[in-house]
């Protein structure tokens, strides 16, 4: 078997990958709040678990607190952001 450092050109793909993938959903959120919304919801349908690990932790970085629901069939998840949430003015 080889080493996994004889795998990093796979990882960097990958990273390189959800990267921007997350760039285009946090800007597509950011758009939104600029716009005026208060809350933003983005759909995720049959996305890689660390892809969603990533945006959620660039949010909660951000200082959002992301809420997800979902997992129904098909692997639809539902990524909602709430400015008011965030912001701890409504529990």
């Amino acid at each position: 078997m080889k080493n996994i450092t004889e795998y990093n050109y796979l990882i960097e793909q990958e990273l390189d990958r959800y990267k921007n993938e997350t760039s285009k959903i946090l800007e597509e959120i950011e758009h939104k709040f600029n716009k005026g919304c208060v809350v933003v919801t983005h759909h995720f349908n049959n996305a890689d678990s660390d892809l969603i690990s990533l945006v959620k932790s660039e949010l909660e970085e951000a200082g959002f607190k992301p809420e997800f629901t979902g997992n129904k069939p098909g692997g639809h998840i539902t990524l909602r952001v709430s400015l008011l949430r965030s912001a701890g003015i409504v529990a």
